[in-house]
């Protein structure tokens, strides 16, 4: 069972946290595959005109699929519920080709606010999230994000993909991929009255607020309090917060479900080395990665599923991205043996238009063979030409991080990157790339990563002493924002 393990978010009132995203099918995955919009729309999708196509062609898509659209009289559009004051971030990719160039033509990322249904109510505000024109570089991913509050009495939001004439001839194509609108709400928390435990006194005040619309008790993301409020409340029953001064909890994965979240995970599938000559292929089966006892467990396997090794490799990319903070795990590590190679990491979201390194890597936690040493290092450089540089740091803890669960994290603010093994600081540094502005590229948002390789370039290979399965457990993921200078 799950340990009663503190969280900092008992030293507020309210919290922000990242919602699920409110849209359907946004990264249009399912529904008309491969097929002309003549015949219909993705999953989740309506839209107006034909031509459109839902399509998988290479340096167009993420994932599987993507929209490609060529018409000015053509689009797709999705409605859904929400509540007034709710805070939206909304964030989506888009690229034009490189031999159907934007001539005269638009291509928009929209989001609308409407009292009323959408067909016969009224339009409140729209705001335009993002635009690619003919004097953005084709060829080239560009992503877009903006946060905005829900205007009173908006009960509807739409948001829409589409091209736009702006004069005449009007040609070419634009793509669309990983549409996103997720609700960030401030939601209070079990801790009431503030006296950095759950108990009796906060129970009291979420019932004085049973089946009632109060913001105040709202700990479930309803206004509405009911069973989902109560069941947030028992879940921190009696618990005590460790602290991390000047910082807050904003989001967390705690993997109490019965499965792995896929509106916040994916895996990453397939052979190839991976860049560093790796022996693994990685799956989305279960026996690789699954939920168990409050854990997300990661598990490398010998002669599996017809292949030598399988493992798993979990990403965030395009679900839950973060820019600075404290961001920590707690894990348990794989016994280890020659080849193995466990990792806590984030790359940088531009790697989909810039590659690696120059997107950036922050490395929390990897550890190589017998798994004795903690590793944290930053990568970074330049794609094309092609420079890596890095610079790291290294800690042996006096027991093996085998044993029991270790909290793995970094401190990452705009002048320094500060590494953690449980609260022992072992590494400091503010030296990276200096051929960017200070502190490219450490100064967007990056993603989670967590996976076990089996074999490559810096462990070497596996020999008849590695033992498997290698298991990885992994209690939580969790990111803190810094409050105080």
């Amino acid at each position: 069972m799950k340990p009663i393990i503190p969280l900092t978010w008992l030293l507020g009132l309210t919290v922000l946290v990242q919602g699920q995203n409110l849209l359907t099918n946004g990264n249009f995955e399912t529904g008309l595959v491969k097929g002309h919009f003549a015949n219909g729309y993705p999953d989740g999708w309506d839209g107006w005109g034909i031509n459109g196509w839902h399509h998988a062609d290479p340096g167009y898509r993420h994932d599987n699929y993507g929209i490609a659209i060529w018409d000015n009289d053509t689009g797709l559009a999705q409605t859904f519920s929400i509540l007034p004051g709710m805070q939206l971030t909304v964030s989506g990719q888009m690229i034009y080709h490189t031999e159907e160039i934007l001539t005269n033509k638009k291509a928009l990322l929209k989001i609308e606010f409407w009292n009323g249904p959408v067909s016969s109510g009224t339009k409140l505000s729209e705001s335009v999230i993002g635009m690619l024109t003919g004097s953005d570089t084709a060829g080239r991913w560009y992503s877009f994000e903006q946060s905005l509050n829900v205007p009173p009495s908006a009960n509807h939001a739409r948001t829409l993909c589409f091209t736009a004439a702006t004069g005449s001839p009007s040609n070419g194509k634009a793509y669309w991929d990983n549409l996103s609108v997720d609700d960030g709400q401030v939601l209070n928390l079990p801790d009431y009255n503030t006296d950095q435990i759950v108990n009796y006194i906060d129970f009291a005040q979420l019932a004085r607020s049973w089946l009632a619309d109060s913001p105040l008790s709202n700990l479930s993301g309803q206004n509405f309090i009911d069973l989902e409020d109560l069941l947030v409340l028992t879940d921190r029953w009696l618990h005590t917060f460790p602290q991390y001064p000047g910082y807050q909890l904003v989001w967390s994965d705690e993997f109490d479900g019965p499965a792995i979240d896929t509106n916040i995970w994916n895996w990453e599938t397939g052979a190839g080395g991976w860049g560093n000559n790796e022996r693994q292929y990685y799956t989305s089966h279960p026996e690789n990665s699954y939920i168990e006892n409050g854990c997300l467990v990661i598990a490398a396997r010998k002669n599996h599923l017809g292949h030598n090794y399988t493992s798993a490799r979990l990403t965030t990319q395009n679900k839950r991205s973060f820019c600075r903070g404290r961001m920590e795990a707690r894990i348990k590590l794989p016994v280890g043996g020659k080849g193995i190679w466990p990792a806590f990491w984030m790359l940088g979201n531009s790697i989909s238009a810039v590659g690696w390194p120059e997107c950036g890597e922050i490395d929390i936690m990897e550890a190589i063979n017998s798994l004795s040493t903690i590793y944290g290092t930053l990568h970074y450089g330049s794609s094309d030409p092609y420079i890596h540089d890095s610079n790291g740091g290294y800690l042996t803890p006096a027991v093996h991080p085998s044993g029991d669960f270790h909290i793995y994290a970094v401190e990452w603010d705009t002048s320094q990157i500060r590494w953690y093994f449980d609260d022992r600081n072992y590494y400091t540094t503010s030296n990276w790339w200096a051929n960017d502005p200070y502190p490219a590229p450490f100064h967007q948002p990056f993603f989670f990563i967590l996976n076990i390789a089996v074999g490559g370039n810096w462990p070497g290979y596996p020999d008849q002493t590695t033992p498997f399965p290698q298991l990885m457990y992994i209690d939580y993921v969790r990111v803190f924002e810094k409050t105080t200078p």
